[in-house]
């Protein structure tokens, strides 16, 4: 049984009187020969494996020299390799896709996943390098992963490498079932809804309404913020410590922000929280402070969570 795309044989090359372009515009329908072309090489090909429940399928890093039509190549070439390859995967299978540091975009997307729905798969997790691929993939509504495309040394030299990368900006709500995961802060555009889960190794800012589950400093930043327009979350994390919303929260139409003190995850009004708050590196949490002076909580306009 075959599992992985790089063991499939590329197809034959087509012969020259195949290999035309019919122009149906044409009276006298005049054809147009196209040059041959050398098949892909295994590091110019869309890779598929299957392991255990789920089937793996990573988009090529390398460009071929084509350009003009190097993503039709590819797609051709892997529809043709899907073709002989044995269907060892129950229907609906979850795909994860990952497309490396390749730019994907909405139509490449949808392509893709039309394969997919047709090899009766399911498009589960994208992972990524861009940044904009990850926009690309969660404005769809997909779940998304964005690696960190700092270098691995420089992550363990630098506790704070996530600081290097770009915020991820979403302009639409996040649906269901919908994960997103980026190295730095994430800045959310309209509501996450319920079953919807955020994982940033930076802050998260939600300027809408935040129902679903949110985790902050996910590497271990206590000093990271969750912060949203209407905080009645299903779950908060930051850092390491792990907090459920309260079972009758007030309504509030002010926006908060939840933090780490002293005393575990607690949520204040967000309009003067960096005025009156500090973060001790030595304690890992942040303090209240009035006059000059330190104090590691203060009982009023607090809601605990935890």
């Amino acid at each position: 049984m075959i599992n992985e795309a790089e063991n499939i044989n590329p197809p034959e090359n087509k012969t020259a009187e195949s290999n035309h372009d019919v122009d149906s515009n044409s009276d006298n329908l005049s054809i147009a020969p196209k040059p041959n072309l050398p098949p892909l090489s295994n590091k110019e090909q869309i890779h598929l494996k299957k392991q255990g429940d789920l089937v793996y399928i990573t988009l090529p890093s390398i460009r071929i020299s084509d350009v003009n039509n190097e993503w039709e190549r590819v797609i051709d070439d892997f529809k043709i390799r899907l073709q002989k390859i044995e269907k060892s995967w129950q229907p609906e299978t979850k795909v994860h896709l990952d497309s490396q540091d390749r730019l994907l975009d909405i139509r490449q997307l949808r392509e893709l996943n039309q394969i997919f729905v047709q090899e009766n798969l399911k498009l589960d997790l994208v992972i990524t390098k861009r940044r904009q691929t990850a926009v690309t993939v969660a404005s769809a509504g997909y779940s998304v992963k964005q690696e960190s495309s700092i270098p691995l040394f420089a992550q363990k030299n630098n506790q704070y490498a996530q600081d290097l990368a770009e915020p991820l900006y979403l302009k639409n709500t996040i649906r269901s079932g919908v994960e997103i995961s980026h190295p730095s802060t994430v800045i959310v555009f309209g509501d996450v809804n319920p079953g919807a889960t955020i994982i940033a190794k930076g802050d998260i800012y939600v300027w809408g309404t935040l129902k679903g589950i949110a985790h902050a400093g996910c590497r271990g930043n206590s000093e990271s913020l969750i912060m949203a327009l209407r905080m009645i979350p299903t779950q908060l994390r930051i850092a390491d410590l792990v907090a459920r919303a309260p079972d009758n929260p007030p309504d509030n139409e002010i926006a908060e922000v939840a933090y780490i003190s002293k005393e575990g995850i607690r949520i204040r009004r967000a309009d003067n929280f960096t005025k009156v708050n500090i973060y001790l590196p030595e304690k890992r949490c942040w303090v209240y402070q009035y006059n000059s002076e330190l104090k590691f909580e203060r009982n009023d306009d607090l809601k605990i969570v935890n």
